[in-house]
């Protein structure tokens, strides 16, 4: 499948969305040892590492990362995680309950309003092999998702956006934005922080807190 097909595909995945009322949400990562030391809780943003799972009325829905814009990009399944999982060879995985998190009780029961994806533009140069120099692959460009905003209808809501993206731990304003692993993140001026320059993807959303 070429590449404006894959964008099409997705752009349709997203687009079902909305109207959708969401009625849970759980994180997933990799086995944490022990599993109560893992911290994932930042303020206004979460770390959910692999993933999310939006639990939706009509069924379930999942935001990870996946090699299929290369390097690593966003993708929407209408399908659990567990079974996105399966498909990318982890065979096991931790998920926790979100859902009682004040950023999303407010949120928790509302309809989905809005649907919207940013697109990072990539260049990459050509690829040689290192024992010889020879060049193995010709420089290409591509546009990667690597965010989704959703907005609610629940009065006073924000948006919540979906980052592909590595966050540095020790400098909360940094992140690798287009890798493998997912962020969640509940403030804009916190999108603003990590580069985030898309103004659509961005507009509107400095509004009320969100109810709690």
């Amino acid at each position: 499948m070429d590449h404006e097909a894959k964008r099409a595909r997705l752009e349709r995945v997203v687009a079902t969305l909305v109207g959708e009322r969401l009625v849970g949400i759980t994180y997933s990562d990799l086995p944490a040892e022990p599993p109560w030391a893992r911290g994932w809780d930042f303020g206004d943003w979460h770390h959910a590492v692999m993933g999310v799972n939006l639990v939706l009325e009509s069924g379930p829905a999942s935001i990870t990362w996946t090699d299929t814009f290369e390097p690593y990009g966003l993708e929407v399944f209408r399908a659990p995680l567990a079974i996105t999982f399966v498909s990318q060879d982890y065979s096991h995985v931790d998920t926790w309950d979100a859902g009682n998190h004040p950023e999303w009780r407010g949120r928790i029961g509302a309809s989905i309003s809005a649907a919207s994806l940013s697109w990072l533009h990539v260049e990459t140069g050509p690829a040689c092999r290192v024992s010889d120099g020879v060049q193995v692959r010709d420089g290409y460009e591509v546009d990667m998702p690597v965010g989704l905003r959703l907005d609610f209808g629940a009065a006073g809501a924000r948006p919540v956006w979906f980052v592909a993206a590595v966050p540095n731990i020790d400098e909360p304003d940094e992140a690798q934005v287009g890798w493998d692993e997912i962020m969640v993140v509940f403030a804009a001026d916190k999108l603003r922080r990590l580069n985030f320059t898309d103004q659509p993807f961005l507009a509107g959303s400095d509004s009320p807190e969100v109810p709690r």
